[in-house]
């Protein structure tokens, strides 16, 4: 696990939320995920944030060789 101070763990913390409900938002307008759509850097990003947030052990990041979640996580 990443050793972060106070300040960088809520700044971490903060871009998850932020990722989460602009994901989020986008699905309850009626966009469905899928691999490849504008949302994928997104999800992405919000994957590996987990990982390092929750740790490597996490259930955030199961798979360890370096693929980060589905479109539906």
């Amino acid at each position: 696990m990443l050793w972060m101070n106070h300040q960088d763990k809520q700044k971490v913390e903060s871009r998850i939320i932020e990722l989460d409900l602009e994901i989020t938002k986008e699905i309850s307008k009626g966009h469905r995920p899928y691999y490849g759509d504008f949302l994928e850097e997104q999800r992405q990003e919000l994957s590996i944030l987990r990982c390092i947030f929750f740790g490597y052990n996490s259930k955030y990041c199961k798979n360890k060789k370096g693929f980060h979640g589905t479109p539906f996580s």
